[in-house]
């Protein structure tokens, strides 16, 4: 039998055995037969490979789809490549051989007159500069890092060889291990033109963590090849130094700063949040080692990376866990490539909405190494990762969020620790570790945290934290917030199903936007209608966010800042509460008028497409009645002033001991007291006053005479405004108590404020006269604060 070409019989349906004497055929002997011929063709498949790979002579030995160290072309440039092997007892000529990282076209690039030696190696590039008249080879086609398949054929077009499709991290090869067999595996120590061997192991006196005192760290090979080593975070090569004796390891924080001393951001003029300041002392400071053994200028082990942290009160000097992130310089502060720096990507014309740091995607993605240390100093875990720049506006600022990346291309699929507290999961894809620089107002650093903690026991999702201290480097990079990062995996450990059978809300998503059409055809006011809809929402959940938004005084929200999902196929739509940093900021605010909005002149912050299921919700009596109900329980309970404070004294008692050493790196919070004192001005005075003043809003946006929730003690002077509507001139009349040294202030519905006025004063049954007559027709908020009192009222000016 030809071992190439076997003609095979197979039953198949119409060829079953028929019994004429009933009608029906041999059911049982058919099966018989199929699995006999299926076994032919198994067999025959099987012997078809074995013969094909025991009779061809040259194989894909290995290949590199992310060179960026490992070996250089003739121009110097750090190309992909692919290793041949022949593994025979004779020399192949390789002439009209074809190489292709296409299925459908294997002939996309041919072999010149090479004579492969039996047991030899050959190395070509896979550049795209085609090339096949010089000492080296170069194909017309590159491998793609994300995992592409490749395709050896021999000279008559007959497929010999290919390799799976493979995802790749920076210099590292996929080989097989031995050469020319059929086992393959990653490898970060790749062999061009060289026996494929398992990783060679370094060993170490001191592993990497906390020390109190100065120590020599021995490091010993155990082939003898050389160790070379960086102290910087980049990668060692035969380029970097090498160990010669054991290295002392000292306590390095009265080192002179380096990568701190960057500058982040552009001047403070140019952005609205916090730009970069050059620490005001030396900072803390981290041994950052990276190391490997190299023989004959190639690497025979793994880049191995650790940091030693010494001090003699480091025991118990970390309240939080402590992240070491080391890669290499350029991948952060390279001007055309760095992540954390404005670079060539920033224009002076957009200043807050340009610069390096906001450039997407996985282009804009580098490689880091990733220690996690308890606060007592013992290892968590350590694996290489990717990092990205998170998040939008904040991306400005001198401190920023980064977006942690698992994934096999990097060594681990998964971060596999608990690393949020009162989550139950230790399997996760991604994190973030989110800046301390987003506040809208104040330098409270816990506005967001406080928001989603306080709202955590309603129906919602929302992101759990974990406060951490990060070094960059080895250098003090600040306190900054663990958080979860919302997608389809987040959905699936909080909710326990498939991450497959979740479904965002995108910009076009059609299930949601029919519901959208339905509302917008249909009046809620209808029951049938009403009911049809809340088949398709989670009404508990949603009425749950709405009001955690709303009392919160989430500014920045509904345009921005919304996330819903739902189980498909027939799930129903919930929304998670996520970035209340625009929170917590002006206690009087009538958020019920900011989410009813229907102005079509207003794109942010409450555009009339992102208040449209609210106002239509609003249009029927049994959504008004569950939503009135369900925010007096809330404010009786979860949003209890005392609960309230004591959930701020908990994370406020988190933070506090590492804040001075983050001030000194920062400049933000200006001071340990500057700190103290926003969180009781802002945060502290706003959940005290925004429970009664949210009541009074309640009963005048729903016209009601009682609500469900106790002020306490809460009395104010009453403020008659008049005429209204105006032309633009009118008064206030105090009708009880005296109004003192009161801050007047008018905003439009936008929000923007249009008039402000300090030091008002009115008296008992007294006016106060005001000439608004050069406004424009519209709605405008006035708001009167004192120390002890705060109302607001609506304008309706017309012309």
């Amino acid at each position: 039998m030809d071992r190439h070409y076997l003609t095979l019989w197979k039953c198949t349906k119409e060829m079953e055995p028929f019994d004429e004497t009933t009608g029906e055929t041999f059911a049982g002997i058919a099966s018989i037969l199929e699995k006999i011929n299926n076994g032919i063709v198994l067999i025959a498949t099987l012997l078809f490979f074995a013969t094909t790979i025991h009779g061809q002579t040259v194989v894909i030995n290995e290949f590199m789809a992310k060179n960026s160290t490992t070996i250089q072309d003739e121009d110097g440039d750090f190309s992909d490549w692919i290793e041949l092997f022949n593994p025979g007892d004779s020399t192949v000529n390789l002439l009209n051989y074809r190489l292709s990282d296409d299925s459908n076209n294997l002939d996309k690039w041919f072999f010149p007159e090479v004579h492969l030696l039996p047991n030899s190696y050959l190395l070509l590039f896979a550049s795209k500069k085609d090339r096949t008249d010089t000492t080296m080879l170069h194909t017309n086609f590159k491998i793609s890092s994300g995992g592409e398949a490749l395709f050896l054929s021999d000279q008559s077009g007959r497929l010999i060889d290919q390799t799976e499709i493979q995802s790749l991290s920076d210099d590292a090869s996929y080989c097989r291990i031995p050469d020319g067999s059929t086992r393959w595996i990653i490898t970060t120590v790749p062999t061009p033109k060289a026996t494929n061997n398992e990783a060679n192991q370094l060993h170490f006196s001191n592993q990497e963590g906390f020390y109190t005192a100065p120590f020599f760290l021995s490091i010993t090979s155990a082939s003898g090849d050389t160790i070379y080593y960086t102290l910087n975070g980049n990668l060692p090569s035969p380029n970097t130094s090498y160990v010669t004796a054991p290295l002392h390891i000292v306590n390095r924080n009265s080192e002179p700063n380096l990568f701190s001393e960057i500058p982040t951001t552009p001047e403070q003029d140019l952005i609205s949040l916090k730009a970069w300041e050059s620490p005001q002392k030396s900072i803390d400071k981290a041994t950052i080692l990276r190391c490997a053994s190299y023989r004959n200028g190639i690497r025979t082990s793994k880049v191995y990376t650790k940091s030693y942290f010494v001090d003699s009160t480091i025991m118990g000097k970390y309240t939080m866990p402590v992240i070491s992130l080391i890669t290499e310089a350029d991948n952060l502060f390279h001007n055309d490539s760095g992540l954390y720096v404005p670079g060539v990507h920033f224009n002076r014309e957009n200043p807050e909405r340009t610069g390096n740091y906001f450039m997407h995607g996985r282009n804009w993605e580098r490689e880091i190494h990733i220690e996690y240390f308890e606060p007592n100093g013992n290892l968590g875990f350590a694996q290489d990762a990717g990092v990205r720049i998170h998040g939008g506006k904040t991306r400005q600022a001198a401190q920023k969020s980064l977006r942690l990346y698992a994934r096999n291309a990097y060594g681990k699929k998964y971060f596999n620790y608990p690393l949020l507290p009162h989550r139950q999961n230790d399997n996760y894809k991604r994190f973030l570790l989110r800046t301390t620089m987003g506040g809208w107002e104040g330098q409270t650093i816990i506005t967001d945290v406080l928001g989603q903690k306080i709202a955590s026991p309603l129906n919602i999702d929302y992101q759990e934290f974990q406060p951490v201290i990060v070094f960059i480097n080895g250098e003090y990079w600040g306190i900054h917030t663990m958080r979860d990062r919302i997608d389809e995996r987040y959905i699936a450990y909080v909710h326990n199903i498939d991450k497959e059978a979740v479904e965002f809300k995108e910009h076009d998503n059609e299930a949601y936007e029919d519901l959208m059409n339905f509302i917008a055809n249909n009046s809620l006011a209808f029951e049938d209608n009403y009911h049809y809809v809340t088949t398709q929402i989670d009404l508990h959940n949603y009425i749950d966010y709405t009001i955690a938004e709303l009392f919160f005084n989430n500014y920045d929200w509904p345009t921005n800042n919304i996330k819903l999902w739902r189980k498909v196929p027939e799930g129903k739509w919930r929304w998670i509460l996520y970035d209340l940093d625009a929170g917590f900021r002006d206690e009087t605010y009538n958020m019920l008028l900011h989410a009813t909005t229907n102005d079509a002149s207003i794109n942010w912050p409450n555009s009339p497409e992102s208040t449209f299921l609210f106002r239509n919700l609003l249009t029927n009596d049994s959504f008004k009645a569950a939503f009135m109900n369900r925010y007096a329980s809330i404010l009786n309970r979860e949003f209890d002033g005392q609960r309230m404070r004591h959930m701020l004294d908990s994370i406020k008692g988190l933070y506090a001991p590492e804040i001075t050493v983050h001030s000194d790196r920062w400049n933000y919070p200006n001071s340990l007291h500057k700190w103290e004192e926003d969180i009781a001005n802002e945060l502290g005075f706003f959940m005290e006053k925004r429970p009664c003043i949210v009541r009074e809003q309640i009963m005048s946006f729903f016209e009601l005479t009682d609500f469900d929730f106790d002020c306490g003690d809460f009395t104010s002077p009453s403020l008659i405004l008049a005429p209204n509507p105006n032309r633009g001139q009118f008064f206030l009349s105090n009708t009880h108590s005296d109004i003192t040294d009161a801050t007047l202030t008018i905003t439009n519905l936008k929000g923007q404020q249009v008039y402000r006025e300090h030091g008002v004063t009115i008296m008992n049954n007294n006016r106060k006269y005001i000439d608004l007559s050069h406004f424009s027709e519209n709605v405008y908020v006035l708001r009167i604060v004192t120390r002890s009192y705060s109302m607001q009222k609506k304008i309706i000016i017309t012309k």
